[in-house]
């Protein structure tokens, strides 16, 4: 008798190809960079590099290649997870994600995979470090204040994919060598409640 599917089993099986993390670290000067680099863009697949602790980067990269909505080239915010994993509650059963991204940015810095370091100006860091609906209330030097959130997040996302992309055209971002597979358990990762609309 064949068993029952539902859309979160049939969904377990569809991996987005050409995902990118983009993960906000400590600063740190490099002599490439004329600004202190406060941010690292990697192909999802460096998740899965050997020097990534695991499980936890193959749960990761789940997480970004299997949630429902995700398309072809997307740049992912770890603060796009952290909304996803229901604010960060989830974060214990899928990854100590601060670990990972430790090791993915000394794996970039390095150059054991390739990477877009990237020196973000203070209101860009602001709106891709906060979630896909939070709000963020500035603060100008004369006193007045404005407001800034998920439009201005969704158009600076829309500007580093495009970069992302003109990279990538030149060839495919290379994650590293000896990449291992993504855990298959569990079998569908602990997701807040998906909403299409």
């Amino acid at each position: 008798m064949a068993r029952p599917t539902s859309a979160a089993t049939e969904r377990e099986h569809v991996t987005v190809q050409d995902v990118y993390l983009l993960a906000l670290h400590e600063p740190y000067q490099s002599p490439q960079h004329p600004v202190p680099i406060n941010a690292t863009i990697v192909h999802a697949l460096t998740l899965l590099h050997p020097a990534v602790p695991q499980p936890d980067g193959g749960r990761m990269y789940r997480c970004l290649t299997e949630f429902p909505g995700r398309t072809p080239g997307e740049v992912v915010p770890l603060s796009t997870l952290t909304f996803e994993l229901d604010g960060g509650q989830l974060w214990p059963q899928v990854a100590d994600w601060e670990r990972v991204v430790d090791a993915v940015v000394h794996i970039a810095r390095h150059q054991g995979c390739d990477a877009m370091p990237m020196g973000l100006p203070q209101v860009a860091a602001v709106l891709v470090g906060g979630g896909p609906n939070t709000v963020h209330e500035l603060y100008q030097p004369d006193g007045s204040r404005s407001q800034t959130g998920p439009v201005e997040r969704q158009q600076h996302l829309d500007e580093l994919t495009g970069h992302v992309r003109r990279f990538a055209a030149e060839g495919p971002f290379w994650p590293g060598d000896n990449l291992v597979s993504p855990p298959r358990e569990p079998r569908v990762l602990p997701y807040k409640p998906y909403r299409s609309n």
